[in-house]
């Protein structure tokens, strides 16, 4: 199904509907319990800084670290609000950049007591992912870059004892541009917009305490997420699907809390008539006797299949390890993680490590970190290491530092890479 229109007043029609929907829940508000009761919010705006590669040449070169040279800058304010009126919410995020709007995110959100229900109105200016000459990512604006009505998405959900629901419908525009890729047509008006429908319904309950089983029902969606600039949240309308199309659905059924001779282990039942596996059945556990030292393993029934194991401990909440191995017992990669608080005086401190290794033993990637915050201030510095060209090699250095006069927050954050600077930011944040 496709939207044609006015493409100056296409998201029009939306934002009628969820500002009604706020005025009903205000007129129901104010009836029955008197008056606005809380405003609550943030706003902030953020600088970015990048340095253009030098170049001693008329073109510009990739990678040519100088001490001096040009910067390019990036600004963006956001806004985020939430009125509540007793048991009923008004939320609106919104955010503007230099290249223009970016979102108006509209919801509200009201307690019926047994049930709650959420409307959700999705407008947004259609970016995407590009690298620029001087070979930088970079976010641009799709003409004609009209701000857009995207998605609706309603939630009901309700909870009683050993047992509880949700459930999300969504319209949703399947071939509204991916903001984080490559977008290939130069053009997006509202004439291109394609609406489907979808909805995931989620159930849970104990049929005996410590057991829960969960079950989802995805009927043309799934639980990933459609994000537009900034913004993402679970959920999608499956783009192969149609306004009228119930026949494209999928059943997850998960057991948990199952316990045999004391090991606990979980089985998931997934039921999908448009896959190649029709029925997959998958299941788990794990084995914990040792102390802290864990043992966990996962397989599949439908087809048969051993997904691998995985050993985990942790000792005195300060250092913690996994250790992943193949269905054959094989050593596959390691994680380990080390947490340190240090005194500095006045100032509360920690140090952080943690360090990865491939399936040869050799480290792969090494973080070390140390920050300190004390009152209004905080502040870290955090170094990267990691393989290139087999050899172990600095990647990143990071610093942040961070002040707080309520109701103001400001941040400043400066990351340096192989090559030098890459990126410096600013954040003044108020929060009312």
């Amino acid at each position: 199904m496709r939207r044609v229109g006015d493409r100056r007043h296409h998201w029009v029609f939306p934002l009628i509907v969820s500002v009604s929907f706020l005025m009903i829940l205000t007129s129901a508000g104010r009836k029955a319990y008197g008056e606005l009761l809380d405003v609550s919010g943030q706003y902030s705006l953020a600088t970015i800084v990048m340095p253009v590669p030098a170049s001693l040449i008329g073109v510009i070169q990739v990678d040519t670290p100088a001490e001096m040279t040009l910067l390019k800058f990036g600004i963006e304010s956001e806004l985020d609000f939430t009125a509540t009126i007793w048991d009923a919410k008004f939320h609106l995020n919104s955010a503007i950049n230099i290249a223009g709007l970016e979102r108006v995110i509209i919801d509200g959100f009201i307690d019926l007591g047994l049930f709650d229900m959420k409307l959700e109105i999705w407008n947004a200016v259609p970016f995407e992912t590009v690298t620029d000459v001087s070979h930088f990512p970079n976010w641009v604006v799709i003409p004609p870059g009209d701000l857009m009505y995207v998605k609706t998405r309603f939630e009901t959900s309700g909870e009683f004892p050993g047992f509880s629901f949700n459930n999300l419908l969504m319209i949703e525009d399947v071939t509204f541009p991916n903001p984080y890729a490559d977008f290939v047509p130069l053009h997006y008006p509202v004439q291109s917009q394609s609406f489907h429908v979808g909805d995931i319904f989620t159930m849970t309950f104990e049929p005996y305490p410590g057991v829960t089983v969960r079950s989802v029902t995805n009927i043309s969606a799934d639980g990933g997420s459609s994000p537009v600039k900034g913004y993402s949240a679970p959920g999608r309308v499956d783009p192969e699907s149609t306004m009228c199309d119930f026949l494209l659905w999928n059943e997850t059924i998960t057991v948990t809390g199952l316990e045999y001779c004391g090991i606990p282990f979980w089985f998931s039942l997934k039921v999908d008539p448009c896959s190649a596996d029709i029925l997959r059945l998958s299941g788990g556990g794990s084995f914990s006797k040792w102390g802290d030292l864990e043992l966990s393993g996962s397989f599949s029934l439908f087809p048969i299949l051993i997904g691998g194991y995985s050993f985990s401990f942790s000792w005195c909440d300060n250092v913690s390890a996994s250790v992943s191995l193949s269905n054959k017992f094989r050593f596959q990669s390691a994680n380990v993680r080390c947490n340190i608080d240090i005194p500095f005086g006045s100032m509360t401190g920690k140090f952080t490590t943690a360090a990865t290794f491939a399936s040869d033993l050799e480290a792969t990637s090494i973080s070390l970190g140390v920050s300190a915050s004390q009152g209004t201030f905080s502040g870290g510095i955090n170094v990267g290491i990691s393989q290139q060209a087999d050899t172990l090699r600095l990647s990143s250095v990071s610093t942040n530092f961070g002040m707080t006069f309520t109701p103001v927050r400001i941040t400043f954050s400066v990351l340096f890479g192989r090559t030098g600077l890459r990126q410096a930011s600013l954040n003044v944040g108020v929060t009312f």
